[in-house]
């Protein structure tokens, strides 16, 4: 089959080849849901079935989709199970406003658990790296290795605020192509055209027919910087407990996430590595998906 023939395939292709990734043979993934806790979880889930397992934790505001470019190279050799979180993406939303780390690792201890997935590595970017600590503080003995990128305990709470006030300014749209025109204008690094598909799978229609983003707006737009970032202060105290091999990467041109403090965060985890990627922000998995992947293979192959 063509890959341009099905329209799921022909964003991959294009964005396969804005990323330089050669994904011949590399099938869309299943678009799954499952219950946990009373609760509609959607995943998306890549590569062979009996392949070792990764889960993938996607950041604030975004959605399982950010992972696309790194699980065309990663499903070639891994089964690849990027989650909508909680308030995130096609998943349930908390009515009670329960969005903690401690309530997104409880949500990833019953998906785990639900799909048997054995020794999976756990991968997480921002606030997914955040929550899969804090899921490793309580399970590191279910897990091959635990990898966060871009994010520790202790970030800059400046470029933080400018990100929030940012999310504040961004948060409806006539439609993806004014989200597209008007995101573009701010550096976004993919051509038009694939910035707009990708916007596609991110933004959706209120009751007032604005697009606005696939994200609960109580988990990052309605808090401040210091609501979301003084909670994970309590997380020093518990990085003792992760034994299992840890990764600690950071983009090498990222505001948010400094060198000082990704090497406090690192010497601070009993099996800790650290690594940088180069031509990276925060988003590390979009601005350089081949070198994310590549840090995460070379983890991998040294367990």
């Amino acid at each position: 089959m063509n890959p341009l023939d099905n329209p799921s395939a022909a964003y991959l292709h294009a964005l396969a080849s804005h990323a330089g990734i050669d994904a011949a043979g590399v099938a869309p993934p299943g678009d799954c849901r499952i219950e946990i806790e009373g609760r509609a979880f959607h995943y998306l889930d890549w590569g062979p079935a009996d392949a070792p397992a990764i889960v993938l934790l996607h950041g604030g505001g975004q959605s399982a989709h950010t992972w696309d470019a790194c699980c065309l190279l990663l499903a070639r050799r891994y089964r690849c199970l990027a989650l909508d979180q909680r308030g995130h993406g096609d998943s349930d939303w908390s009515e009670e406003g329960a969005y903690s780390f401690d309530d997104h690792a409880r949500d990833v201890d019953g998906f785990i658990q639900a799909l048997r997935l054995h020794a999976p590595m756990l991968v997480g970017m921002s606030m997914g790296g955040i929550n899969a600590t804090a899921y490793a503080t309580a399970h590191a003995a279910t897990l091959r290795g635990l990898v966060s990128v871009d994010v520790g305990p202790d970030v800059r709470f400046e470029a933080v605020e400018r990100l929030m006030r940012g999310l504040g300014a961004y948060r409806f749209f006539a439609d993806p192509q004014d989200a597209a025109t008007r995101l573009s204008a701010l550096g976004a690094r993919r051509p038009r055209a694939l910035l707009e598909a990708t916007l596609g799978q991110n933004l959706r229609q209120d009751a007032e027919q604005r697009w606005t983003w696939k994200y609960d707006p109580r988990t990052l737009s309605e808090r401040t910087a210091a609501e979301i970032l003084d909670p994970r202060q309590a997380l020093w105290a518990r990085l003792a407990a992760i034994t299992c091999p840890a990764l600690v990467i950071r983009g090498a041109e990222s505001e948010i996430f400094a060198p000082a403090d990704a090497e406090r965060f690192t010497r601070a985890l009993p099996r800790g590595r650290f690594m940088t990627v180069p031509s990276a922000r925060h988003s590390v998995q979009t601005d350089n998906p081949k070198g994310l992947v590549a840090a995460i293979e070379a983890f991998d192959a040294s367990l």
